[in-house]
Order: C-alpha cells, then structure tokens, then sequence
C-alpha cells in the first residue's frame, strides 16, 4: 500500500489553518525540516505549536493518529533490535553525531520512564532485561550467551517539596518526616520555635539544630560539642 501523505488528506484532516510561522502556546520547539518518521512533519509541527485546527474533531483525528503511529513505531522495535541486518544498523548509527544520538536515545528511556508512572522498580526491571538481552544477542541476531546476569539500581535524588513537607507539619504529621526533610524545613526558613517545640514533642528522636559551637535545642538544654 502506497504511504499515505497526511497533509494532502482532506476527509480525514479537513480544517486546518496553518499559523504565521510563529510559536503558540508555550511551546520553545521548532521542528527541523526531515523526513517522516513516526512522525509526519505535519504531526511535529502540531505538537510543537505551530499548527492550529478550526475544529476540534480534525485535531482529535490528529491525535488519533499520532497515538496510532507510536504504537505501532515502539512494537517495531521488537524486530528492529532482532531482525535489521549489521550493515543497516551501522547505516542507522553512523547517521547521527554522537551527541544527537545520545540525546535521543535518553528522550527514549525519559518517554518509556514516565509512560510507566515513574515507576522505579519496573524500569529497573526493564533495563535489566534489556540489557541482558542485548549483551547475549550478537549483532546478527544469534544468541552468545556470554552475560550471566545484569543488576541496574535507580537511585534518584529529588529536591524535597517544602511546602508540602510544611502542611504535613501543620497536620499534626510532623512525627513522620525524617531528619533531612525537618532540615530542608529549617534551611527554607519555614520553622518557627513553635513549629520546633511541636516537633520535638512528637518523639524522642527528634534531631538538634547544629548552630556553630552547640545543638540547639528547643527545650533550652545546650549539648556541648
């Protein structure tokens, strides 16, 4: 079947007004002039902004069928990874600079980290997966079998939400934050003595305040250094 041009379709994507070449929204994208990928160039130029519709069932169609492509452009890869012969794939790398490559290899694993909600634990697993199959498949698809196993540990290190952390303090909740979340508290200038007195009433693990020379506590009790 003949690859259909999106642009030139007027059932299927009729009411199209194409802007003035300025960016919408907030969109910062403009998208380099290339060939369809899983992407038409029309599909690029909706997502970065720059194409508007005069009614909402064409921009539904578009959606539709950007939705459609991704499917079946991320099950591609199962033949992809096994099936592509050597000389096709090194065609595939040599045509990115290293830099461009890398980026779109990690929006790749940035797309699937956040379609799976975040999840840590089953992206680990993915990875494992991944990467053990891909260690014991040589490049023209035979099995080797020289890895054994693979361990992939995610540690992400994100920036407390204070505000969040402060109305769990308002709650009554404060027995249940750690040292380091009381200490972005202290640090974001959100404690007051009485916030700390509350604080420190909730258990007896509640840490002092380093202040240079003493740990400063609420009850007025100084530890010395």
């Amino acid at each position: 079947m003949a690859e259909e041009n999106d642009d030139d379709i007027p059932d299927l994507f009729s009411g199209i007004e194409d802007s003035d070449g300025s960016l919408t929204g907030e969109s910062g994208l403009k998208p380099v002039d290339r060939p369809r990928g899983i992407l038409s160039p029309t599909d690029r130029d909706y997502l970065c902004g720059l194409k508007d519709y005069s009614h909402s069932q064409t921009e539904l169609n578009r959606r539709q069928e950007i939705r459609e492509r991704t499917i079946e452009g991320v099950r591609d890869f199962n033949l992809l990874w096994l099936l592509l012969e050597e000389p096709e794939w090194k065609k595939v790398i040599e045509a990115f600079e290293t830099e461009e490559l890398n980026t779109a290899l990690s929006s790749m694993i940035a797309f699937a980290y956040t379609a799976i909600g975040q999840d840590t634990s089953r992206m680990e697993d993915i990875l494992e997966r991944a990467l053990y199959e891909g260690a014991n498949y040589d490049i023209s698809g035979r099995w080797s079998g020289k890895a054994n196993d693979v361990t992939v540990d995610i540690d992400i290190d994100y920036e407390p939400n204070v505000e969040e952390l402060y109305t769990r303090v308002q709650q009554g909740e404060g027995d249940s934050l750690t040292p380091a979340e009381i200490g972005a508290l202290v640090q974001a200038g959100k404690l007051d003595p009485e916030d700390l007195e509350k604080l420190e009433e909730t258990g007896p693990e509640f840490p002092g305040i380093y202040a240079g020379g003493a740990i400063e506590r609420t009850d007025g009790n100084d530890t010395e250094e």
